[in-house]
């Protein structure tokens, strides 16, 4: 299968103006899909309207990002600043309100004329599989909650999201401690403003509605591509990187229009622990574990282009803790992009081009996405500490949140009364995170796990013995009901390191706290409920964490079980600099074959020794008993 854009900017020369090859003969999509087809290839496209790909304007018309009834605006008042601007090179260029119905009118002119064209090639007759919906859809990465988009359509978009909430003005007025007549009078903060827990109501709404103007769009998108013949196949769509606000995975996949969300990865070698939590990631919480940009090769402004070595490290890294699909971005090297496997006049380049032919062999032998990574617990994200954080920043200015200065700069700290410190909690990757600690307690005992938030389909906690959830003073009434009720259907929840006694706005809220108002366990209808503090937390792991089928020594070793039927996979990554000679210690006796790293046969009673070099992964075919 592969992977194409279609750009907006390349086809539509002028406004209404399409090349589709009668000028320029490369532009012939239609030829393009019917080789597809002869060859034996699927396809997915990606008609935009922004596809980003490093190309001017991001596949934008120029025609179309010069309007001004188009452009996102920015908290600023001054004209100079008025706009949000995409600083991206070659050139910045107005950013796109996708609030904007002017913008819509121009992107429905480019899909009546680039539809028509996919779906003449839509399967099962023809190459194209899937579509998707926008890319990368959020502010053209000014993701700050005040940066951007206080545009006269985003604020009437504002508004009715304000009244679809709330529902009455009166409702919202009491929530506010305000007296507006109507929600047409509302204006949005464009800092933080907030000065105690009165005023949390209007920025976390802002926040909110910031997080809902991506959803709305990304689903009236697909609405649209589905409207013009396109709804026979999966529509996707891709984050970029962001695991909480302005991006609701959970939320986004669970619109009807939406068949499921991915999300991109571009890592060197030494960013193992972002590989392995973005495929644990979206493992925990979306349909289908999916990368739709690995980056195989970096645009030609980045810091550092991967070397070989770290395209075989990183992408087996991905697979080993639990991506079942990736998309290489992009095998085939082009202009502003570097570091490819493949040429752009069609070579294999020696140095990279191996890797892919040996894990092409290797995924026919080992299809691993037909395997189960095997873990039984979930790492639980409180969403809501998320939008705290962000509420609780100052940058309103759409162009400074993009040139990579330190986010402490921006923090704004106020005492709310709080005896929990959400910002302290908000990173897991931080050491004094109680969450973060959790989740290297378990891999020091090599137990592996997902990770989701609360906004994910409540449906999917009953595949886990046990839930460790993130919480501090506050938590969502209706998140802490959701979690109850799996607890009372024989889970184990363990909370931390706070039992919530509030909501978000930091009024009364003990959907938890009635059964377990103090550090310790309580049974709650089959299940239990376990409020652990951050010193008691070894301990308790040793009772409830599960022996792991196979365990590494020197737990700088990160290892991960995969099976189907009555084969099992073991993936042991070193993401260091220096080589590891370590046990790895199981059950009985286990016959180790080696399928990726050395190749031969290490067999032992309980424990064999191995190497794992430096920034690799080993991957062994496991056989009970010696001689297999």
């Amino acid at each position: 299968m592969i992977e194409t854009y279609i750009p907006w900017s390349v086809h539509e020369t002028a406004p209404g103006v399409y090349d589709w090859g009668q000028i320029d003969d490369r532009k012939d999509i239609d030829a393009f899909m019917t080789l597809c087809e002869e060859r034996g290839l699927w396809l997915m496209v990606r008609p935009g309207p922004l596809i980003n790909a490093e190309m001017t304007d991001f596949g934008y018309p120029a025609w179309v990002l010069l309007d001004p009834a188009v452009q996102a605006k920015s908290a600023a008042g001054s004209l100079h600043l008025d706009a949000a601007w995409g600083l991206h090179p070659p050139r910045p260029f107005p950013v796109p309100s996708y609030a904007s119905e002017t913008f819509y009118e121009a992107a429905g002119g480019w899909f009546d004329a680039i539809c028509p064209v996919i779906a003449r090639h839509l399967a099962p007759d023809g190459c194209v599989v899937a579509v998707q919906s926008d890319n990368e859809t959020t502010y053209l990465f000014h993701d700050k909650p005040y940066a951007t988009d206080y545009s006269d359509a985003s604020l009437d978009l504002y508004r009715r999201f304000l009244a679809y909430q709330y529902g009455a003005i009166e409702a919202l007025n009491a929530a506010y401690g305000t007296s507006f007549r109507a929600f047409d009078e509302i204006d949005p903060p464009r800092d933080c403003e907030i000065a105690s827990a009165v005023d949390l109501p209007w920025h976390l709404d802002w926040v909110a509605y910031k997080e809902f103007q991506i959803r709305w769009s990304v689903s009236r998108i697909a609405r649209m591509l589905k409207d013009r013949g396109l709804g026979s196949v999966p529509i996707f769509h891709d984050v970029a990187y962001q695991e909480t606000t302005p991006h609701d995975v959970g939320r986004l996949e669970a619109a009807p229009e939406i068949d499921w969300v991915g999300m991109n990865c571009y890592c060197n070698k030494e960013q193992y622990r972002t590989v392995a939590t973005r495929a644990r990631f979206l493992t925990g919480t979306t349909r289908l574990p999916f990368v739709p940009e690995f980056g195989c090769g970096l645009w030609s402004h980045h810091q550092r282009t991967f070397t070989p070595e770290e395209h075989e490290f990183v992408t087996l890294s991905a697979y080993m803790n639990g991506l079942k699909a990736i998309n290489f971005y992009m095998l085939v090297e082009r202009e502003r992009w570097q570091g490819s496997p493949i040429t752009r006049h069609g070579d294999f380049r020696p140095t990279y081009a191996p890797f892919y032919e040996r894990l092409g062999l290797f995924l026919k032998k080992y299809p691993l996405w037909e395997f189960e990574r095997q873990r039984d617990a979930l790492l639980l994200l409180n969403y809501d500490i998320g939008r705290h954080v962000a509420a609780l920043s100052t940058l309103h200015v759409a162009h400074a949140d993009l040139l990579g200065l330190p986010d402490e700069l921006f923090d704004v700290e106020i005492d709310l009364g709080l005896r929990w410190d959400p910002r302290a909690e908000s990173d897991p990757n931080q050491p004094g995170s109680w969450l973060g600690q959790i989740g290297r307690e378990l891999l020091s005992r090599s137990v592996d796990f997902d990770i989701a938030d609360t906004h994910t389909d409540p449906a999917r906690f009953g595949l886990y013995r046990v839930i460790y959830l993130q919480s501090v003073d506050f938590m969502d009434p209706a998140d802490q009901t959701s979690l109850l009720r799996y607890v009372e259907q024989n889970g184990t929840l363990v909370v931390g390191p706070g039992m919530p006694t509030l909501d978000p706005l930091l009024k009364p809220c003990r959907v938890l706290a009635q059964a377990l108002d103090a550090p310790g366990r309580a049974r709650v209808g089959e299940g239990e409920l376990i409020w652990v503090e951050p010193s008691a937390i070894p301990a308790l792991l040793d009772e409830l964490a599960a022996p792991a089928a196979f365990r590494a020594e020197n737990q700088t070793v990160q290892l991960s079980v995969h099976t189907r039927g009555g084969q099992t996979l073991l993936f042991a990554a070193n993401p260091t600099a220096i080589t590891i000679t370590t046990n790895l210690t199981f059950a009985g006796c286990r016959t180790l074959t080696g399928i990726w790293g050395p190749p031969g046969r290490v067999q032992g009673n309980g424990e064999v020794a191995v190497s794992v070099p430096a920034y690799t992964v080993r991957i062994w075919d496991v056989h009970e008993g010696a001689g297999a």
